[in-house]
């Protein structure tokens, strides 16, 4: 096209305040310029820090961010991946574990195939067993660490509050600190497993509080070391004189806690970028990165 005849028609696009329909688009092309992101819960801060870092570097690629809530089990997630497949989205990342025996992971897989089928890439962030790229979350070596450092400044006793046992990233947390701990001559005197939430933690240590005391209660993540807190209150106990917590997650909402709970941080915003770049970058293999970690220690594990 001429230089003068392209300048005609962008004029008259602006005079007409003209849009490209993105549905035409999307049928030229064969994907749109959506990325989709399912989360387990939009209400976990958890959550909430990986879409920040997901709808960001989204953006820098010249996608907006279609974001999903379906839970924890297969078949939900399995109908926002045909729906996300539908929309023809340009890449699907999926955030949070699954249940290991969730029935419907059949069901969850052949929708992921289809998905892929239209051309979509597809990364999970903490859910290794879905396939695909994956960011990898530190479970082993950021509760491990922990265990070292509480080790370290005395803590012998301990009781973890384990999460749901068919969930692969409380297990990881859980298993990789109870071995720590043996390793370096402590003793876990209770393992509670339950809810991933605030509720969980707050039954989780109800149930400790009616056995043998610990000295120090090791939450799976942080909303459970938040429950696990209350129900201490409650009991009359101080935190970390009485008890000692430490928690694994180290969100920011943990700033405004008193007293604030020793954690393992996680930049869950920087895995939200990092898996963008999977499924948008020049790269088009199967990758997984590995997340990393610091310890934060709080006034909740002062000796």
């Amino acid at each position: 096209m001429r230089p003068e005849l392209a300048e005609r028609v962008l004029a008259a696009a602006r005079e007409l305040n003209y849009l490209p329909n993105a549905a035409a688009q999307t049928m030229a092309r064969g994907h749109s310029n959506s990325l989709g992101l399912l989360v387990n819960e939009i209400s976990d801060p958890h959550f909430l820090s990986i879409a920040s870092g997901v709808t960001n570097a989204a953006a820098r690629h010249g996608c907006i961010v279609t974001l999903s809530s379906a839970g924890m089990g297969a078949t939900g997630r399995a109908a926002v991946v045909d729906l996300m497949a539908s929309q023809r989205v340009r890449a699907l990342i999926i955030a949070g574990s699954i249940a290991s025996d969730d029935p419907a992971l059949d069901r969850l897989d052949a929708s992921l195939s289809r998905l892929t089928a239209t051309g979509a890439r597809i990364a999970s962030i903490g859910a290794e067993q879905l396939g695909g790229s994956s960011v990898l979350l530190p479970n082993r070596r950021g509760s491990a660490a922990l265990a070292e450092q509480l080790l370290a400044v005395g803590y012998r006793r301990f009781a973890i509050l384990a999460g749901p046992a068919n969930r692969l990233t409380a297990a990881q947390r859980a298993g990789s600190f109870s071995e720590r701990v043996r390793a370096g001559g402590g003793e876990v005197i209770a393992t509670i497993n339950g809810e991933f939430d605030r509720a969980g933690g707050h039954r989780g240590m109800d149930e400790l509080l009616a056995g043998p005391r610990p000295e120090l209660v090791f939450a799976t993540n942080d909303l459970l070391a938040l429950g696990a807190l209350r129900r201490l209150r409650e009991a009359g106990l101080a935190v970390p004189t009485d008890i000692a917590l430490a928690g694994f997650g180290g969100g920011e909402f943990l700033n405004d806690v008193v007293p604030g709970i020793t954690s393992v941080f996680m930049d869950t915003e920087h895995a939200g970028e990092l898996a963008v770049e999977l499924v948008l970058g020049p790269d088009p293999g199967v990758r997984s990165v590995e997340l990393d970690f610091a310890l934060h220690q709080r006034d909740s594990t002062r000796r």
